[in-house]
């Protein structure tokens, strides 16, 4: 037996993939299908330094203070 999406179900817009907020605010998600990125037809958002692996825009090396 398949679980159903409630969400689905009663054809509210959503989305099924997780939605990454990038260093530079732009925004992306894990569904190729989706088009349309606002954070209420997610259920999971998360920052892009918490993604596995991390994520090149969250590892830039912060600018150090130079010595006069």
């Amino acid at each position: 037996m398949r679980a159903t999406c409630p969400a689905c179900e009663s054809a509210v817009d959503h989305c099924h993939g997780t939605l990454i907020v990038h260093a530079t605010r732009t925004l992306e998600c894990t569904d190729d299908d989706c088009v349309a990125f606002d954070h209420a037809r997610h259920t999971f958002i998360v920052d892009c330094a918490d993604v596995a692996g991390g994520c090149a825009c969250s590892t830039r090396p912060t600018p150090t203070r130079r010595q006069a």
